[in-house]
């Protein structure tokens, strides 16, 4: 009986181990879809992707639909307009998010005409629970942004939590102001990691999974000032 419950209880471990969520790795890719210049932020957490590209030229980011792949050779994505309908599939292969420098090729179709495009990509960036790689700090895009502001969260490989948010102004892509989170810091979503509510003087920018409140642009002083 000994025996057995001894097998039972390994049992129960390498069950319990199993089924712990993976870490989650994050990749940043630069390069281009047709002649456009992009930046690609992909995420991948038990098989499960997530990712956001913006163009160089307009600094929008563009949602990717969640995608469950255990295929490190092919990737298909779909992107999503302002609806979160699919309106063009983006195709990559031999894609590894733990290979460095990285050359990742594909195509970027459209839905509606059928036409193609080359998609040609190198990893600039990779962030996981061990490492950031090249630099210290590897930033994210966010999907969430506004007609002014686009939104990044920088990630360091050892922390598991945000602690920093950059605004950027879409019209110059430059840092407009670092959003400081108290601590401990919200969890580290990826792509997802802010959240969008309201518009004008009422925008809020709030974080999943987090106990702080966010922050609130304050129109006339020109600021995002904490939630109380």
């Amino acid at each position: 009986m000994r025996g057995l419950d001894f097998f039972r209880g390994l049992a129960a471990v390498l069950l319990a181990l199993w089924l712990l969520p993976a870490q989650a790795s994050h990749g940043v890719y630069e390069g281009t879809v047709g002649k456009q210049a992009i930046v690609l932020t992909l995420g991948n957490q038990n098989a499960v992707y997530q990712g956001t590209y913006a163009y160089q030229r307009y600094r929008t980011p563009i949602r990717l639909k969640p995608t469950f792949s255990y295929s490190n050779k092919v990737l298909a994505m779909d992107e999503l307009d302002e609806q979160g309908l699919p309106v063009a599939r983006l195709q990559f292969n031999d894609l590894m998010n733990s290979r460095q420098q990285e050359q990742v090729r594909g195509t970027w179709t459209s839905y509606r005409t059928g036409k193609s495009l080359p998609i040609a990509l190198k990893l600039v960036g990779l962030v996981d629970s061990d490492r950031s790689w090249p630099q210290p700090v590897t930033t994210l895009l966010q999907r969430a942004s506004t007609k002014r502001w686009y939104f990044q969260v920088p990630m360091q490989g050892s922390d598991r939590r945000i602690t920093t948010v950059e605004v950027m102004d879409k019209s110059t892509g430059k840092l407009l102001v670092s959003l400081a989170i108290a601590a401990p810091g919200c969890p580290n979503q990826g792509v997802d990691t802010l959240q969008l509510q309201g518009e004008g003087e009422q925008l809020q920018v709030v974080f999943k999974g987090c106990k702080f409140p966010g922050f609130r642009w304050n129109e006339g002083g020109g600021s995002f000032a904490p939630l109380p």
